[in-house]
């Protein structure tokens, strides 16, 4: 499968949910196809640097070769799940790709909640974030798993 992450700017939570995933699908001893995206982003931007922090602390990732690039309409159809961080990102993704609306989801949609943007905060929001992300990440790989999806 084809795994696109959205957020707002591409340097926080979607950077970080990359990393997550692609750490989650090699576990599972699965070829990673993973990108992310913002409905806001700057192309070219580097991952905050208390996300990089925290993505190396957790020992999933390595943020600094990051940058950061906006949604297209193109990346949206190139995948077969879009995940969002909030409601507000699934319905800029669906506007711009109204024919995709049957795979982007929320993130967090099997915990009913929205990830929340840590930027401004301090390194354990950051920490925290990622924690919140790798358990809905998990959540969404078992799930398709037993779908027979992941493959």
């Amino acid at each position: 499968m084809r795994f696109l992450v959205v957020c707002t700017a591409n340097v926080c939570r979607s950077p970080m949910a990359e990393a997550a995933m692609r750490h989650a699908l090699t576990a599972r001893g699965l070829r990673p196809d993973v990108g992310s995206a913002g409905i806001d982003a700057l192309t070219g931007e580097p991952a905050h640097p208390l996300s990089m922090q925290a993505v190396a602390q957790a020992g999933i990732g390595d943020l600094s070769l990051h940058r950061s690039r906006p949604l297209s309409p193109l990346m949206v159809r190139n995948a077969d799940l879009v995940l969002c961080m909030a409601s507000l990102h699934r319905s800029s993704v669906v506007a711009r790709a109204p024919e995709a609306a049957g795979r982007v989801r929320l993130l967090g949609h099997w915990q009913s909640v929205e990830i929340v943007d840590p930027v401004g905060g301090p390194a354990h929001e950051h920490r925290q974030c990622l924690q919140l992300i790798t358990e809905c990440v998990d959540q969404w790989l078992d799930r398709l798993s037993r779908q027979g999806l992941l493959q």
